[in-house]
């Protein structure tokens, strides 16, 4: 086994702040490490991970796995790996390192206890390739931004901590809904699929307010639980997932995705149609992603002031269009029961519900940085955005939501 260090060395701050950390947050971990070293108990094993190309380091960790990083940071303060780095990779997962798309990017600085990547992961923004969060890390891995990740995934950890280890699930159960457990990068596939192959599906989104909707309607509970897909949106569904010791694959909302579906539906020649908002809206998102997404054809735009109950014309100029992906942002419950209505009308391949996911391409709201997106604390800026319409739904929903949560999967 090759133990080298040559080239690499972790800065004295970082061996420090690992230090510190262990001294503030891990009495459990010591008297732990004390217990195995004189021998009444068995909690650490070796894992060997990859330190360069070439190059792989034998880690303390624990014997059951899971996310729990103290034993990481006793090797930082022996100066074997970094604080802060790109994402520490087990020979168990990828053997050859060199094999790695954008190995040598990724192995330019040390790997670290916590990464730009593994943070963003965490709440669900795994989507954002990880050679492009190492380029962000390499090209600012000064002192102030190396701790600024550390807070932030202290945080984060903090926020959505379990003391399970996470299992892998196809999908999972909240308060009565089922809730498929897809990546966003599976979900992308399985709409193009669903296109490609001109099979009718349905693709809702399911979050905190979503859930608390359905907790107090049956009959939209029903509706969701009949639909195609239900992918997890946002932080409080992470939150479910946690207390459950399920690992959620990704944080798939609508926002995050329209961009990436525009693209591959460019890419294939497919077409979409956005239907919803006040006047103006629907038509100024698409101009917009026509603009930032080459060869995307807008197959048609209307807004959502119209009869909901005698829309025939709606669904036949919408049918005429021939769209691949039909986009409805009508609010919930609204657009579900809209959708789940007229769904056998619609010649359409794709329908999906995306709420008011026009009025961020619009413009009309701006998107939070993604400091807050990585704490999952995005509702918080949308609060700050529209507090009179948002309030009750985040200030009055959130902790109603962990509430109903906490209830049912009590520990």
């Amino acid at each position: 086994m090759k133990n080298s260090t040559q080239g690499k060395t972790v800065p004295v701050s970082d061996r420090i702040v690992a230090a510190l950390l262990l001294l503030l947050t891990s009495p459990v971990l010591l008297s732990r490490l004390l217990r195995q070293a004189i021998g009444l108990a068995d909690y650490f094993t070796e894992k060997t991970f990859h330190r360069g190309l070439f190059q792989q380091q034998d880690l303390l960790v624990y014997k059951e796995g899971g996310e729990r990083k103290a034993p990481l940071l006793v090797e930082v303060v022996k100066g074997r790996i970094a604080l802060v780095g790109p994402r520490l990779i087990a020979v168990d997962d990828i053997a050859d390192a060199a094999s790695m798309p954008f190995a040598e990017m990724h192995f330019a600085a040390t790997p670290g206890v916590f990464s730009l990547f593994e943070l963003r992961r965490h709440t669900g923004l795994d989507f954002l390739e990880e050679q492009e969060c190492d380029l962000e890390y390499l090209e600012n891995r000064g002192f102030g931004a190396r701790l600024k990740i550390v807070v932030r995934s202290v945080l984060a950890s903090a926020m959505y901590r379990t003391g399970e280890v996470m299992r892998d699930a196809a999908a999972f159960e909240v308060l009565g809904v089922r809730i498929d457990n897809w990546s966003m990068t599976e979900s992308l596939a399985r709409i193009a699929r669903a296109v490609e192959s001109r099979v009718s599906t349905t693709v809702f989104f399911a979050n905190a307010h979503t859930l608390n909707l359905s907790y107090e309607d049956a009959s939209f509970r029903d509706t969701l639980n009949n639909v195609d897909v239900l992918l997890p949106d946002g932080s409080g569904i992470e939150v479910a997932c946690r207390r459950q010791g399920v690992r959620r694959k990704g944080n798939i909302n609508g926002t995050d995705m329209l961009p990436l579906l525009c693209n591959t539906l460019a890419e294939k020649g497919g077409s979409v149609f956005f239907l919803g908002g006040e006047e103006g809206i629907a038509s100024t998102a698409a101009r917009n992603l026509e603009k930032r997404t080459p060869g995307l054809h807008v197959a048609g735009t209307l807004n959502g002031f119209f009869d909901k109950d005698n829309c025939d014309d709606v669904i036949a100029q919408i049918n005429a269009a021939q769209p691949d992906v039909l986009l409805v942002g009508m609010g919930q419950p609204l657009q579900e029961r809209w959708v789940a209505q007229n769904r056998h009308r619609l010649d359409v391949p794709v329908v999906m519900a995306v709420g008011g996911l026009f009025d961020f391409y619009a413009e009309k709201v701006s998107r939070a940085p993604v400091w807050l997106r990585e704490l999952g604390l995005e509702w918080t800026w949308r609060l700050l955005q529209e507090p009179g319409r948002m309030w009750k739904r985040y200030v009055i929903g959130n902790p109603l939501f962990l509430l109903r949560i906490r209830r049912a999967t009590p520990r």
